[in-house]
Protein backbone atom coordinates (compact mmCIF):
# COMPACT_ATOMS: atom_id res chain seq x y z
CA UNK A 1 0.00 0.00 0.00
CA UNK A 2 1.48 3.32 -0.82
CA UNK A 3 0.67 7.51 -1.03
CA UNK A 4 2.09 9.47 -2.74
CA UNK A 5 1.16 13.15 -1.80
CA UNK A 6 1.93 15.75 -4.41
CA UNK A 7 3.90 19.16 -3.46
CA UNK A 8 2.34 22.44 -3.64
CA UNK A 9 4.46 23.04 -6.79
CA UNK A 10 3.55 20.08 -8.66
CA UNK A 11 0.01 21.10 -8.03
CA UNK A 12 0.18 24.71 -9.10
CA UNK A 13 2.03 22.76 -12.14
CA UNK A 14 -1.12 20.32 -12.63
CA UNK A 15 -3.37 23.86 -12.34
CA UNK A 16 -1.50 25.38 -14.49
CA UNK A 17 -1.27 22.60 -17.71
CA UNK A 18 -5.00 22.40 -17.14
CA UNK A 19 -5.84 25.66 -17.59
CA UNK A 20 -3.38 25.46 -20.79
CA UNK A 21 -5.39 22.81 -21.86
CA UNK A 22 -8.83 23.85 -21.68
CA UNK A 23 -7.74 27.07 -23.83
CA UNK A 24 -5.77 24.74 -26.20
CA UNK A 25 -7.90 22.92 -29.14
CA UNK A 26 -7.11 19.63 -29.26
CA UNK A 27 -6.26 17.69 -32.95
CA UNK A 28 -4.80 14.67 -33.43
CA UNK A 29 -1.68 12.23 -33.01
CA UNK A 30 -0.77 8.75 -34.41
CA UNK A 31 -2.43 6.14 -32.61
CA UNK A 32 -0.99 2.82 -34.67
CA UNK A 33 1.63 2.95 -34.77
CA UNK A 34 1.72 5.04 -31.44
CA UNK A 35 3.34 8.32 -31.24
CA UNK A 36 6.06 8.42 -28.25
CA UNK A 37 3.34 10.84 -26.49
CA UNK A 38 0.74 7.94 -27.05
CA UNK A 39 3.26 5.81 -25.44
CA UNK A 40 4.09 7.58 -22.51
CA UNK A 41 0.56 8.22 -21.79
CA UNK A 42 -1.01 4.94 -21.97
CA UNK A 43 1.97 3.95 -19.46
CA UNK A 44 0.95 6.33 -17.45
CA UNK A 45 2.56 7.17 -13.71
CA UNK A 46 3.57 10.79 -14.50
CA UNK A 47 0.90 12.23 -11.71
CA UNK A 48 1.81 10.07 -8.95
CA UNK A 49 5.54 11.20 -8.18
CA UNK A 50 7.74 15.16 -9.42
CA UNK A 51 10.60 12.98 -9.73
CA UNK A 52 8.94 10.64 -12.16
CA UNK A 53 10.34 7.58 -10.25
CA UNK A 54 6.72 6.45 -11.02
CA UNK A 55 7.11 6.16 -14.87
CA UNK A 56 7.23 2.79 -15.75
CA UNK A 57 8.91 3.42 -19.39
CA UNK A 58 12.67 5.26 -18.73
CA UNK A 59 12.78 7.18 -21.82
CA UNK A 60 9.11 8.72 -21.00
CA UNK A 61 10.81 9.23 -17.66
CA UNK A 62 13.31 11.41 -18.92
CA UNK A 63 11.07 13.10 -21.50
CA UNK A 64 9.56 14.16 -17.86
CA UNK A 65 12.10 15.03 -16.32
CA UNK A 66 12.95 17.68 -19.22
CA UNK A 67 9.45 18.65 -19.80
CA UNK A 68 7.17 17.72 -16.94
CA UNK A 69 3.56 16.60 -17.76
CA UNK A 70 3.09 18.90 -20.85
CA UNK A 71 4.24 16.51 -23.85
CA UNK A 72 1.72 13.79 -21.85
CA UNK A 73 -1.32 15.72 -21.22
CA UNK A 74 -1.11 17.74 -24.45
CA UNK A 75 -0.68 14.72 -26.52
CA UNK A 76 -2.72 15.60 -30.09
CA UNK A 77 -1.16 19.52 -29.75
CA UNK A 78 2.45 18.36 -31.08
CA UNK A 79 2.06 21.40 -33.80
CA UNK A 80 3.43 24.24 -35.04
CA UNK A 81 2.39 27.18 -37.49
CA UNK A 82 4.57 27.54 -41.02
CA UNK A 83 2.29 29.52 -43.30
CA UNK A 84 4.45 29.07 -46.15
CA UNK A 85 3.56 25.60 -45.72
CA UNK A 86 4.28 24.20 -49.38
CA UNK A 87 7.91 25.46 -48.44
CA UNK A 88 9.94 22.39 -47.32
CA UNK A 89 12.50 25.21 -46.32
CA UNK A 90 10.24 26.80 -44.45
CA UNK A 91 9.24 24.17 -42.70
CA UNK A 92 12.37 22.85 -41.65
CA UNK A 93 13.24 26.36 -40.77
CA UNK A 94 10.64 26.47 -38.00
CA UNK A 95 11.20 22.82 -36.89
CA UNK A 96 14.83 22.55 -36.52
CA UNK A 97 17.45 19.08 -36.70
CA UNK A 98 16.92 17.46 -33.11
CA UNK A 99 13.49 19.10 -32.54
CA UNK A 100 10.85 16.94 -35.12
CA UNK A 101 9.55 14.59 -32.43
CA UNK A 102 8.20 17.96 -30.70
CA UNK A 103 7.05 19.91 -33.51
CA UNK A 104 9.72 22.32 -32.49
CA UNK A 105 7.78 23.04 -29.28
CA UNK A 106 10.19 24.16 -26.44
CA UNK A 107 7.65 22.81 -23.42
CA UNK A 108 7.83 19.35 -25.21
CA UNK A 109 11.37 18.96 -25.49
CA UNK A 110 11.49 15.99 -23.48
CA UNK A 111 9.85 13.75 -26.78
CA UNK A 112 13.11 14.05 -28.70
CA UNK A 113 16.12 12.88 -26.35
CA UNK A 114 17.55 10.28 -27.61
CA UNK A 115 16.65 6.72 -26.29
CA UNK A 116 17.57 3.02 -26.53
CA UNK A 117 14.37 2.74 -24.65
CA UNK A 118 11.56 4.44 -26.73
CA UNK A 119 8.98 1.60 -26.90
CA UNK A 120 9.02 0.51 -30.51
CA UNK A 121 5.37 -0.83 -32.36
CA UNK A 122 6.38 -4.44 -34.07
CA UNK A 123 5.75 -4.17 -37.84
CA UNK A 124 4.37 -6.63 -40.14
CA UNK A 125 6.22 -6.72 -43.31
CA UNK A 126 4.74 -9.97 -44.43
CA UNK A 127 1.79 -7.85 -46.42
CA UNK A 128 4.47 -6.53 -49.10
CA UNK A 129 5.18 -4.54 -46.49
CA UNK A 130 1.99 -2.52 -46.62
CA UNK A 131 0.49 -1.55 -43.15
CA UNK A 132 -2.75 0.55 -42.10
CA UNK A 133 -1.60 4.01 -39.95
CA UNK A 134 -4.67 5.18 -37.99
CA UNK A 135 -4.34 8.67 -36.64
CA UNK A 136 -6.47 9.92 -34.24
CA UNK A 137 -8.60 13.05 -35.36
CA UNK A 138 -9.44 14.83 -31.63
CA UNK A 139 -10.70 17.64 -34.20
CA UNK A 140 -10.42 16.72 -37.80
CA UNK A 141 -9.78 19.28 -40.01
CA UNK A 142 -9.85 19.25 -44.14
CA UNK A 143 -8.69 20.73 -46.34
CA UNK A 144 -5.00 19.11 -45.50
CA UNK A 145 -2.51 16.84 -46.38
CA UNK A 146 0.28 14.15 -45.35
CA UNK A 147 3.29 13.41 -45.26
CA UNK A 148 4.97 10.17 -44.14
CA UNK A 149 8.48 9.74 -43.53
CA UNK A 150 10.40 6.92 -42.49
CA UNK A 151 13.86 7.38 -40.92
CA UNK A 152 17.16 6.11 -42.97
CA UNK A 153 18.97 2.62 -42.16
CA UNK A 154 21.95 4.80 -40.55
CA UNK A 155 19.49 6.67 -37.80
CA UNK A 156 19.93 5.08 -34.77
CA UNK A 157 17.43 6.48 -31.96
CA UNK A 158 19.42 5.38 -29.45
CA UNK A 159 21.97 8.11 -29.18
CA UNK A 160 20.77 10.38 -32.52
CA UNK A 161 18.23 13.06 -32.61
CA UNK A 162 16.34 13.20 -35.22
CA UNK A 163 17.01 15.09 -38.28
CA UNK A 164 15.57 16.00 -41.52
CA UNK A 165 18.07 14.36 -43.28
CA UNK A 166 17.86 11.19 -41.28
CA UNK A 167 14.09 10.91 -43.22
CA UNK A 168 13.23 9.55 -46.60
CA UNK A 169 9.47 10.23 -47.80
CA UNK A 170 7.82 6.91 -48.02
CA UNK A 171 4.17 8.50 -49.05
CA UNK A 172 2.21 11.29 -49.27
CA UNK A 173 -2.09 11.68 -49.03
CA UNK A 174 -4.11 14.88 -50.17
CA UNK A 175 -7.13 14.67 -48.16
CA UNK A 176 -8.82 11.96 -46.54
CA UNK A 177 -12.09 10.85 -45.27
CA UNK A 178 -13.08 10.52 -41.65
CA UNK A 179 -13.52 6.92 -40.44
CA UNK A 180 -15.10 5.48 -36.81
CA UNK A 181 -13.75 2.99 -35.03
CA UNK A 182 -15.07 2.06 -31.12
CA UNK A 183 -17.04 5.60 -31.46
CA UNK A 184 -13.62 7.29 -32.06
CA UNK A 185 -13.09 9.74 -35.08
CA UNK A 186 -9.41 8.30 -36.94
CA UNK A 187 -8.04 8.98 -40.10
CA UNK A 188 -6.67 5.60 -42.07
CA UNK A 189 -3.80 5.40 -44.81
CA UNK A 190 -1.87 2.58 -46.55
CA UNK A 191 1.97 3.15 -46.79
CA UNK A 192 4.56 0.32 -48.01
CA UNK A 193 7.33 -0.14 -45.81
CA UNK A 194 10.73 -1.51 -47.05
CA UNK A 195 10.23 -5.22 -47.08
CA UNK A 196 14.31 -5.67 -46.75
CA UNK A 197 14.55 -3.56 -43.63
CA UNK A 198 15.88 -4.70 -40.45
CA UNK A 199 16.52 -3.19 -36.85
CA UNK A 200 14.40 -0.32 -35.57
CA UNK A 201 13.19 2.71 -37.18
CA UNK A 202 11.24 6.13 -36.68
CA UNK A 203 8.07 6.45 -38.66
CA UNK A 204 7.64 10.59 -38.98
CA UNK A 205 4.16 12.06 -39.82
CA UNK A 206 2.96 15.36 -40.90
CA UNK A 207 -0.23 16.14 -41.01
CA UNK A 208 -0.52 19.96 -42.52
CA UNK A 209 -3.86 22.01 -42.79
CA UNK A 210 -4.13 24.35 -45.90
CA UNK A 211 -5.31 27.61 -44.03
CA UNK A 212 -3.58 30.76 -43.48
CA UNK A 213 -2.02 30.04 -40.38
CA UNK A 214 -0.23 26.81 -41.38
CA UNK A 215 -0.59 24.93 -38.61
CA UNK A 216 0.39 21.43 -38.40
CA UNK A 217 1.12 18.42 -36.87
CA UNK A 218 4.11 16.36 -36.40
CA UNK A 219 4.70 13.09 -34.59
CA UNK A 220 7.35 10.17 -34.41
CA UNK A 221 6.08 6.78 -34.15
CA UNK A 222 9.26 3.87 -32.92
CA UNK A 223 8.65 0.56 -34.55
CA UNK A 224 10.59 -2.41 -35.24
CA UNK A 225 11.11 -4.61 -37.84
CA UNK A 226 12.97 -7.47 -36.28
CA UNK A 227 11.70 -9.76 -33.45
CA UNK A 228 13.99 -8.10 -31.32
CA UNK A 229 12.27 -5.51 -29.66
CA UNK A 230 14.69 -2.94 -28.60
CA UNK A 231 17.06 -3.79 -31.61
CA UNK A 232 19.71 -4.90 -28.87
CA UNK A 233 22.23 -7.74 -29.12
CA UNK A 234 23.19 -9.46 -32.92
CA UNK A 235 21.61 -12.69 -34.09
CA UNK A 236 24.12 -15.32 -31.23
CA UNK A 237 22.45 -12.43 -28.21
CA UNK A 238 20.53 -14.73 -26.30
CA UNK A 239 18.47 -11.56 -25.25
CA UNK A 240 17.10 -11.82 -28.54
CA UNK A 241 14.34 -14.13 -28.00
CA UNK A 242 12.94 -12.77 -25.15
CA UNK A 243 10.31 -9.73 -26.29
CA UNK A 244 8.77 -7.20 -24.23
CA UNK A 245 5.35 -7.45 -23.45
CA UNK A 246 5.09 -4.07 -21.27
CA UNK A 247 5.83 -2.78 -17.86
CA UNK A 248 5.76 -5.11 -15.25
CA UNK A 249 4.26 -2.96 -12.07
CA UNK A 250 2.20 0.45 -12.40
CA UNK A 251 2.42 2.95 -10.22
CA UNK A 252 -1.34 2.69 -10.03
CA UNK A 253 -1.26 -0.88 -8.37
CA UNK A 254 -1.60 -1.26 -5.02
CA UNK A 255 -1.74 -4.24 -2.90
CA UNK A 256 -2.54 -4.92 0.71
CA UNK A 257 -1.39 -7.97 2.99
CA UNK A 258 -4.10 -10.74 2.73
CA UNK A 259 -4.84 -9.28 -1.01
CA UNK A 260 -3.64 -11.94 -3.78
CA UNK A 261 -1.89 -10.98 -6.48
CA UNK A 262 -2.40 -12.62 -10.12
CA UNK A 263 0.27 -13.70 -12.60
CA UNK A 264 -1.02 -14.85 -16.07
CA UNK A 265 0.63 -15.17 -19.09
CA UNK A 266 -2.18 -15.67 -22.62
CA UNK A 267 -1.32 -17.50 -25.80
CA UNK A 268 -2.79 -16.12 -28.49
CA UNK A 269 -5.85 -18.02 -28.28
CA UNK A 270 -6.31 -16.86 -24.98
CA UNK A 271 -5.22 -19.69 -22.94
CA UNK A 272 -3.25 -19.27 -19.50
CA UNK A 273 0.11 -21.07 -20.05
CA UNK A 274 1.38 -19.19 -16.88
CA UNK A 275 -0.80 -18.50 -13.71
CA UNK A 276 0.77 -17.70 -10.42
CA UNK A 277 -1.30 -16.70 -7.43
CA UNK A 278 1.01 -14.94 -4.60
CA UNK A 279 -0.08 -13.63 -1.29
CA UNK A 280 0.52 -10.51 0.08
CA UNK A 281 2.29 -10.01 3.48
CA UNK A 282 3.98 -7.01 3.21
CA UNK A 283 2.16 -4.46 1.47
CA UNK A 284 5.19 -2.65 0.44
CA UNK A 285 5.22 -3.38 -3.77
CA UNK A 286 9.20 -2.58 -3.61
CA UNK A 287 8.67 -6.11 -1.25
CA UNK A 288 5.77 -7.90 -2.80
CA UNK A 289 6.85 -7.03 -6.19
CA UNK A 290 10.19 -8.32 -5.85
CA UNK A 291 9.20 -11.69 -3.99
CA UNK A 292 6.59 -12.32 -6.96
CA UNK A 293 9.17 -11.56 -9.55
CA UNK A 294 11.81 -14.07 -8.13
CA UNK A 295 8.95 -16.87 -8.47
CA UNK A 296 8.19 -16.15 -11.50
CA UNK A 297 11.64 -15.92 -12.96
CA UNK A 298 12.53 -19.12 -11.36
CA UNK A 299 9.29 -20.94 -12.21
CA UNK A 300 8.76 -20.37 -15.75
CA UNK A 301 12.52 -19.63 -16.48
CA UNK A 302 11.66 -20.61 -20.14
CA UNK A 303 8.17 -18.72 -20.48
CA UNK A 304 8.77 -15.21 -18.82
CA UNK A 305 11.32 -13.11 -17.17
CA UNK A 306 10.76 -10.06 -15.60
CA UNK A 307 13.34 -7.22 -15.36
CA UNK A 308 15.98 -5.41 -17.80
CA UNK A 309 18.53 -6.92 -20.69
CA UNK A 310 21.71 -6.15 -20.00
CA UNK A 311 23.94 -7.00 -22.71
CA UNK A 312 27.09 -6.92 -21.52
CA UNK A 313 26.15 -9.95 -19.04
CA UNK A 314 23.49 -11.25 -21.63
CA UNK A 315 20.98 -11.86 -19.07
CA UNK A 316 17.96 -10.12 -17.92
CA UNK A 317 17.74 -8.51 -14.25
CA UNK A 318 15.27 -6.85 -11.85
CA UNK A 319 15.76 -3.77 -11.21
CA UNK A 320 15.66 -3.66 -7.29
CA UNK A 321 15.89 0.16 -6.76
CA UNK A 322 13.77 0.86 -9.75
CA UNK A 323 10.50 -0.81 -9.30
CA UNK A 324 8.66 0.95 -12.56
CA UNK A 325 11.46 -0.11 -15.06
CA UNK A 326 11.09 -3.79 -15.26
CA UNK A 327 9.58 -5.15 -18.29
CA UNK A 328 8.07 -8.27 -18.78
CA UNK A 329 9.22 -10.23 -21.26
CA UNK A 330 7.65 -13.22 -23.16
CA UNK A 331 9.34 -15.23 -25.70
CA UNK A 332 6.22 -15.30 -28.66
CA UNK A 333 5.25 -11.98 -29.94
CA UNK A 334 1.63 -13.02 -29.57
CA UNK A 335 1.29 -13.42 -26.11
CA UNK A 336 0.23 -11.27 -23.59
CA UNK A 337 0.48 -10.86 -19.74
CA UNK A 338 -1.89 -9.39 -17.40
CA UNK A 339 -1.10 -9.03 -13.23
CA UNK A 340 -3.79 -8.14 -10.94
CA UNK A 341 -4.94 -7.51 -7.59
CA UNK A 342 -7.89 -9.68 -5.83
CA UNK A 343 -8.63 -8.25 -2.47
CA UNK A 344 -8.87 -10.29 0.73
CA UNK A 345 -12.23 -12.24 0.99
CA UNK A 346 -15.03 -10.74 2.61
CA UNK A 347 -16.83 -13.32 5.09
CA UNK A 348 -20.79 -13.12 4.28
CA UNK A 349 -23.03 -11.24 7.22
CA UNK A 350 -26.19 -12.82 8.23
CA UNK A 351 -28.91 -10.95 9.35
CA UNK A 352 -31.15 -13.19 11.49
CA UNK A 353 -33.61 -13.23 14.89
CA UNK A 354 -31.65 -13.62 17.75
CA UNK A 355 -34.64 -15.02 19.57
CA UNK A 356 -37.55 -16.65 18.60
CA UNK A 357 -40.82 -18.31 21.04
CA UNK A 358 -43.09 -20.88 19.59
CA UNK A 359 -45.80 -23.17 21.47
CA UNK A 360 -44.87 -27.00 22.61
CA UNK A 361 -45.55 -28.68 19.65
CA UNK A 362 -46.06 -25.81 16.90
CA UNK A 363 -43.91 -24.81 14.50
CA UNK A 364 -42.51 -21.53 13.60
CA UNK A 365 -41.44 -20.14 9.95
CA UNK A 366 -38.78 -17.18 9.80
CA UNK A 367 -36.17 -15.37 7.23
CA UNK A 368 -32.94 -15.21 7.01
CA UNK A 369 -30.98 -12.83 4.73
CA UNK A 370 -27.09 -12.53 4.17
CA UNK A 371 -25.11 -9.61 2.47
CA UNK A 372 -21.66 -10.58 0.70
CA UNK A 373 -19.10 -7.78 -0.53
CA UNK A 374 -17.68 -10.17 -2.94
CA UNK A 375 -20.68 -11.33 -4.15
CA UNK A 376 -19.73 -15.03 -4.38
CA UNK A 377 -21.78 -17.56 -4.46
CA UNK A 378 -23.25 -18.64 -1.34
CA UNK A 379 -24.30 -22.23 0.08
CA UNK A 380 -26.69 -22.36 3.21
CA UNK A 381 -27.48 -25.07 5.72
CA UNK A 382 -29.22 -25.24 9.33
CA UNK A 383 -28.30 -28.14 12.34
CA UNK A 384 -32.35 -28.06 12.49
CA UNK A 385 -35.37 -27.28 10.68
CA UNK A 386 -35.96 -27.29 7.49
CA UNK A 387 -35.53 -24.91 4.39
CA UNK A 388 -38.11 -23.98 2.66
CA UNK A 389 -37.22 -21.62 0.28
CA UNK A 390 -33.74 -20.26 -1.27
CA UNK A 391 -32.27 -17.44 -3.07
CA UNK A 392 -29.22 -16.31 -3.92
CA UNK A 393 -28.93 -14.15 -0.75
CA UNK A 394 -31.83 -15.50 1.51
CA UNK A 395 -33.35 -18.55 3.29
CA UNK A 396 -37.32 -19.10 4.64
CA UNK A 397 -36.71 -21.47 7.84
CA UNK A 398 -39.48 -23.88 9.54
CA UNK A 399 -38.79 -24.96 13.05
CA UNK A 400 -40.65 -27.69 14.47
CA UNK A 401 -40.81 -27.27 18.47
CA UNK A 402 -41.16 -30.64 19.84
CA UNK A 403 -43.91 -31.21 22.70
CA UNK A 404 -43.20 -30.17 26.31
CA UNK A 405 -45.16 -29.92 29.27
CA UNK A 406 -42.96 -27.43 30.88
CA UNK A 407 -41.42 -23.91 29.28
CA UNK A 408 -37.66 -24.60 27.49
CA UNK A 409 -35.50 -23.49 24.84
CA UNK A 410 -33.65 -24.28 21.73
CA UNK A 411 -30.98 -22.70 19.75
CA UNK A 412 -30.77 -23.10 15.79
CA UNK A 413 -27.61 -22.55 13.97
CA UNK A 414 -27.74 -21.46 10.29
CA UNK A 415 -24.45 -21.70 8.45
CA UNK A 416 -23.16 -19.54 5.28
CA UNK A 417 -20.52 -20.19 2.93
CA UNK A 418 -18.86 -18.74 0.55
CA UNK A 419 -15.42 -20.06 -1.31
CA UNK A 420 -13.53 -19.09 1.45
CA UNK A 421 -15.27 -19.00 4.66
CA UNK A 422 -18.47 -19.83 6.36
CA UNK A 423 -20.28 -17.81 8.76
CA UNK A 424 -22.98 -18.58 11.36
CA UNK A 425 -25.88 -17.12 13.42
CA UNK A 426 -27.51 -18.62 16.20
CA UNK A 427 -30.91 -18.26 16.71
CA UNK A 428 -32.41 -18.88 20.53
CA UNK A 429 -36.15 -20.23 20.11
CA UNK A 430 -37.98 -20.38 23.89
CA UNK A 431 -40.68 -22.89 23.75
CA UNK A 432 -43.50 -22.18 25.79
CA UNK A 433 -45.46 -25.60 27.72
CA UNK A 434 -48.89 -26.81 26.02
CA UNK A 435 -51.89 -25.00 27.76
CA UNK A 436 -54.53 -27.01 28.74
CA UNK A 437 -57.34 -24.47 27.01
CA UNK A 438 -60.92 -25.49 28.00
CA UNK A 439 -61.95 -23.51 24.66
CA UNK A 440 -62.51 -20.10 26.05
CA UNK A 441 -60.67 -17.42 24.28
CA UNK A 442 -57.07 -17.73 22.86
CA UNK A 443 -56.35 -14.54 23.63
CA UNK A 444 -56.28 -12.68 20.39
CA UNK A 445 -56.98 -9.48 19.90
CA UNK A 446 -58.42 -6.58 17.13
CA UNK A 447 -55.30 -5.73 15.31
CA UNK A 448 -54.71 -1.85 16.20
CA UNK A 449 -51.76 0.18 14.38
CA UNK A 450 -50.80 1.71 17.18
CA UNK A 451 -49.85 -1.46 19.60
CA UNK A 452 -46.77 -3.45 19.50
CA UNK A 453 -46.67 -6.86 19.07
CA UNK A 454 -44.60 -9.49 19.91
CA UNK A 455 -43.32 -13.17 18.67
CA UNK A 456 -46.31 -15.16 19.23
CA UNK A 457 -49.13 -12.56 19.95
CA UNK A 458 -52.27 -12.83 17.49
CA UNK A 459 -54.77 -10.73 16.24
CA UNK A 460 -57.75 -10.64 14.53
CA UNK A 461 -57.38 -8.56 10.99
CA UNK A 462 -60.53 -8.92 8.28
CA UNK A 463 -61.94 -12.05 10.18
CA UNK A 464 -58.78 -13.75 10.16
CA UNK A 465 -56.33 -14.57 12.62
CA UNK A 466 -53.02 -13.75 12.70
CA UNK A 467 -49.91 -14.72 14.86
CA UNK A 468 -46.65 -12.15 14.57
CA UNK A 469 -43.57 -13.98 13.70
CA UNK A 470 -41.61 -11.60 15.59
CA UNK A 471 -41.77 -7.96 16.73
CA UNK A 472 -43.79 -6.27 14.80
CA UNK A 473 -45.65 -2.84 14.99
CA UNK A 474 -48.07 -0.71 12.32
CA UNK A 475 -47.92 -3.38 9.09
CA UNK A 476 -51.04 -4.85 8.45
CA UNK A 477 -51.49 -8.29 8.65
CA UNK A 478 -52.65 -9.10 5.10
CA UNK A 479 -49.45 -7.72 3.69
CA UNK A 480 -46.60 -8.43 5.91
CA UNK A 481 -44.17 -10.91 6.21
CA UNK A 482 -43.98 -10.56 10.11
CA UNK A 483 -47.77 -12.02 10.46
CA UNK A 484 -48.73 -15.16 9.40
CA UNK A 485 -52.37 -16.23 8.91
CA UNK A 486 -53.64 -18.81 11.02
CA UNK A 487 -56.81 -21.29 9.75
CA UNK A 488 -59.68 -22.50 11.60
CA UNK A 489 -59.79 -26.36 11.63
CA UNK A 490 -63.06 -26.72 11.09
CA UNK A 491 -62.60 -24.63 7.10
CA UNK A 492 -61.17 -27.05 4.86
CA UNK A 493 -61.66 -24.23 1.87
CA UNK A 494 -58.06 -23.20 0.20
CA UNK A 495 -57.35 -19.09 0.81
CA UNK A 496 -54.40 -17.73 -0.74
CA UNK A 497 -53.20 -16.00 2.60
CA UNK A 498 -52.71 -19.21 4.31
CA UNK A 499 -50.00 -20.96 5.15
CA UNK A 500 -49.81 -24.42 4.44
CA UNK A 501 -47.28 -27.74 5.75
CA UNK A 502 -46.58 -31.26 4.67
CA UNK A 503 -50.27 -33.55 4.67
CA UNK A 504 -52.19 -30.47 5.28
CA UNK A 505 -55.72 -31.03 3.16
CA UNK A 506 -57.78 -28.31 1.39
CA UNK A 507 -60.96 -28.19 -0.99
CA UNK A 508 -60.92 -25.89 -3.75
CA UNK A 509 -63.47 -25.90 -6.76
CA UNK A 510 -65.34 -29.20 -5.36
CA UNK A 511 -61.52 -31.12 -4.99
CA UNK A 512 -59.49 -32.12 -2.30
CA UNK A 513 -56.02 -31.62 -2.14
CA UNK A 514 -53.22 -32.44 0.16
CA UNK A 515 -49.84 -29.87 0.93
CA UNK A 516 -46.65 -32.17 -0.02
CA UNK A 517 -44.75 -29.45 1.90
CA UNK A 518 -44.84 -25.63 2.81
CA UNK A 519 -46.79 -23.95 0.19
CA UNK A 520 -48.59 -20.39 0.65
CA UNK A 521 -50.25 -18.63 -2.25
CA UNK A 522 -49.92 -21.51 -4.53
CA UNK A 523 -53.84 -23.01 -6.36
CA UNK A 524 -54.21 -26.22 -5.74
CA UNK A 525 -55.38 -27.09 -9.10
CA UNK A 526 -51.92 -25.97 -10.84
CA UNK A 527 -49.60 -28.82 -9.33
CA UNK A 528 -46.50 -27.82 -7.47
CA UNK A 529 -46.96 -28.52 -3.69
CA UNK A 530 -50.64 -29.76 -4.35
CA UNK A 531 -51.25 -33.18 -4.69
CA UNK A 532 -55.24 -33.95 -5.77
CA UNK A 533 -57.01 -36.48 -3.70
Amino acid sequence: MKTTPLSISALLGVIGLSALSSNVQAHGYMDYPPARQQICDIDGGYWDSSDGHTIPNTACRAAFIESSWTPFVQKPEFATLVSNYNNQTAVETAITDGNLCSAGDKAKHGIDLPSPDWQKTKVDLTNNGKITLQYRANTPHNPSFWKIYLSKPSYDSATMPLAWTDLELIADFGNLPIVTLNGLKYYQMEVTLPSDRSGDAVLYSRWQRQDPAGEGFYNCSDISFSGNDKGDGGNDNPLDKWITSGNYLASTVDASVGDSVWFRVFDENGNETVFEKFTVTNDDEHVWGQDLANVINQKYAQQVQIGLKNNSTTTIEYQINDLYSNLVYLTHSNHTQRLEVKTGNNAPVISAPTQLSVESGKSIIFDVSVSDADNDPLMFSVDKGTILSQTATSVTINYQAAVTDVDSSDSLTVSVGDPASTTTAVVTIAISAEKNDDGGNSGETTWNADTIYNTGDTVLFAGITYTAKWWIKGETPNTSAAWEAQRNANDTQWQSNLVYTSDDVVSYNGSNYKAQWWTKGNQPDQGGPWKKQ
